[in-house]
């Protein structure tokens, strides 16, 4: 909302920040709660949640095994078959070739089942492993077909053929004996068979673990494995237990199993699994909020944070994104921050000697400084507000290419978030930031980077940083005593090449850079007259910047603080601004204020009607313009000592019972130039309540 001062009309539009726009440290900023989202309840249907890949893996394990089981136990009952009512019932009875026939079935079977067994578990041992691995299981797969075949092939040639020896008499149930037994073992052999076309045409031909590891962003030799290990797993569940065991199975909880529970090598592979579930788009928040909920795998990520050996540094990224992703959520954050040793872990990465891992400590750390508490636990962690500062020297470490200009944004972030906290931990940051002699002195470099992609943002990060410090008194003299910064920030103000199209980028540098000259002139006698000597033509600029729009605000604040802070011996220099009486209306000596007016087309009556409603229409204090009141009384009172005439106005107008409503009414919220959340800095020597007394005994006396 713009809303302006027209005195000509004597209507009440006082110009304030827009409500879309953040408050800045000259106005309070209240705590804002937002509440949960509301979720709707309705039925979803499969295209809103679809399957995950793995499901397809799952359920082609239980289709496996389904024809395993089915197998082994028509197996089971040939073998009982064969030696309960065959090899003991008509062992005397049976043919040569009958009797070597089911021998050889029977031990070709038992080799298919030893052959089985030995081929899952090394499938599972070997899985990612030398080809010298490969080939042995591809011995024992080799050998389950010859074995299911040859007794393929062994009992329908016995069926089909049907010559069993023997009398008549002893045919009659061995006929039907060995039918039975040759039927199962063929049915055994016809099954297994089956389950091996259908694992190699969905496996082999189409490739179905390829496509379920592109589909879950695992399409490397990595993801690979773990794809492949998941589906023997699921496989292995669904012939140890129950049929359904695999089914439950899901990339996450096995990841999570391989992460807390694994050997060395399953840790690293289960990281890898979340790490590029994380990183995608579809399966994200899924994959954070089953991760979130699980204690032992935040600790063990944490962990894998500090391992330092040069062969672990795909593990330690893997498990860097994962936690920069959880941190990324307010409650996953609190839970990372509560494990012992979780920050000193996390500033590991900043010690790394891998761009991306120094990225990415960066960048958890300013997740985590999103909380007042991790602020404090990140100030109090050894070295590491040092370290963090090092990172923002952008011509220090090197030119700036891209990585280098990631991480001095991502510094720069950090350290604006931890300056701008609130309360007594934000005053100790804000002194131990200061302190360290590289952090205004790599600020200062930032701002003076030209002609660089994205630079704005660094611009802008820059200069919230100072204004924050700033708000340290003892801070804000050494910004001010800082080579090139003060003429810096005005350059970046009041640029002497105006661009022709509009900028947002640059004219939200321009808004800040006027905020931080405002915060730097505040009670600062010395850097009022940088400021000023910055400037270069005296004050004229500054108010020839009370027409901008963009900038009106900060302008007139630098105004006042010069002119309320400069001191004497700029008096002569700050006479300019009467120039822009209009608008300011301050620092005028008396006799002047009636001429400037008159050139200005307002009349006594205008201004005097003006300041009697605005007092009127902010009956109480407000937390966009919390010092409208104050400056409103302090204009009135000078205007009485100037000219008699407006007391006789203010008196017509009932000033003087508006002034009463406003001491009834005063806050806390009125006393401070400074504002660090809710929390007032730099209070006024002079309070509303005193302003009001002063212009009530000024009427008084004038009557």
């Amino acid at each position: 909302m713009d809303r302006r001062v027209s005195l000509a009309t004597g209507s009440v539009n006082v110009l304030i920040p827009d409500h879309d726009q953040l408050p800045t440290l000259f106005e309070p900023q209240k705590a804002v709660i937002t509440p949960p989202p509301r979720v709707r309840a309705s039925v979803v249907d499969d295209e809103d949640n679809p399957a995950p890949p793995e499901r397809r893996l799952t359920m082609l394990a239980l289709q496996l095994a389904v024809l395993e089981k089915a197998a082994s136990r028509l197996g089971t009952l040939g073998f009982i078959w064969a030696t309960v009512v065959l090899l003991a019932g008509f062992a005397i009875t049976l043919g040569q070739t009958d009797f070597w026939c089911i021998t050889t079935l029977l031990l070709v079977e038992g080799v298919r089942i030893l052959g089985r067994s030995h081929e899952l578990e090394w499938q599972h041992e070997t899985t990612g492993r030398a080809p010298v691995s490969w080939a042995v299981g591809r011995v024992f797969h080799w050998l389950q077909l010859l074995s299911a075949s040859s007794c393929a092939a062994l009992s329908l040639l016995r069926l089909v053929h049907q010559r069993y020896d023997g009398s008549e008499l002893a045919r009659v149930n061995r006929h039907s004996a060995l039918d039975i037994f040759y039927g199962l073992a063929l049915a055994e052999a016809l099954l297994f068979l089956v389950e091996k076309a259908l694992w190699q045409w969905t496996v082999g031909h189409h490739r179905l673990l390829e496509r379920v590891a592109a589909d879950c962003h695992l399409a490397t030799d990595c993801g690979a494995v773990a794809v492949r290990r998941f589906f023997y797993d699921s496989y292995s569940r669904c012939l140890n237990g129950s049929i359904f065991d695999g089914l439950h199975m899901d990339l996450v909880f096995y990841a999570d199993d391989l992460l807390t529970a694994g050997s060395h090598d399953e840790q690293r592979l289960g990281a890898s699994i979340l790490a590029a579930l994380v990183e995608s788009d579809r399966f994200a928040d899924a994959t954070l909020r089953k991760i979130g909920t699980s204690g032992p795998s935040i600790e063990r990520l944490i962990e894998m944070l500090s391992w330092k050996n040069a062969s672990e540094k795909d593990v330690r990224r893997s498990a860097a994104v994962v936690v920069f992703m959880l941190t990324g959520r307010k409650l996953d954050a609190l839970r990372v921050t509560r494990i012992p040793g979780a920050m000193e872990s996390v500033a590991s990465l900043l010690y790394a000697d891998l761009d991306e891992l120094n990225l990415l400590g960066l960048s958890i750390l300013n997740n985590l400084a999103r909380d007042h508490d991790n602020c404090d636990k990140i100030g109090k962690t050894r070295g590491l507000l040092d370290r963090i500062i090092s990172y923002s020297g952008i011509v220090a470490n090197g030119p700036p290419t891209g990585m280098r200009l990631k991480a001095v944004k991502q510094s720069l972030r950090v350290v604006k978030r931890l300056a701008s906290t609130t309360g007594t931990t934000g005053k100790l940051l804000r002194r131990e930031l200061s302190d360290i002699v590289f952090t205004v002195s790599n600020v200062r470099e930032v701002l003076q980077q030209q002609d660089e992609k994205g630079v704005s943002e660094l611009h802008r990060l820059a200069i919230e940083i100072l204004t924050n410090l700033a708000m340290d008194e003892e801070a804000r003299e050494m910004i001010g005593t800082t080579g090139g910064v003060v003429s810096t920030l005005v350059a970046m103000f009041l640029p002497e090449k105006q661009e022709a199209a509009p900028d947002r980028h640059k004219d939200a540098v321009r808004v800040e850079a006027g905020e931080a000259l405002a915060m730097l002139a505040l009670g600062s006698r010395r850097n009022c007259g940088a400021i000023i000597m910055a400037f270069g033509r005296g004050v004229e600029r500054l108010v020839e910047a009370l027409s901008d729009p963009i900038v009106v605000i900060s302008a007139a604040r630098i105004l006042r603080n010069l002119c309320t802070y400069a001191g004497d011996e700029w008096q002569l220099t700050l006479r300019g601004v009467t120039t822009g009486a209009t608008k300011m209306l301050r620092f005028m000596q008396p006799g002047e204020l009636r001429a400037s007016l008159a050139t200005a087309g307002v009349t006594d009556a205008a201004l005097a009607r003006t300041l009697v409603l605005v007092l009127r229409e902010y009956s109480r204090p407000s937390l966009l313009v919390p010092r409208i009141r104050l400056y409103t009384l302090e204009l009135a009172i000078a205007l009485m000592r100037s000219d008699a005439r407006f007391v006789t106005l203010f008196v017509e107008l009932g000033m003087e019972a508006e002034q009463r409503r406003v001491a009834e009414t005063t806050s806390g919220l009125e006393c401070f130039n400074v504002f660090s959340g809710s929390v007032g800095l730099s209070r006024r020597a002079v309070s509303v309540a005193s302003l009001v007394d002063s212009a009530v005994e000024l009427m008084r006396q004038q009557a």
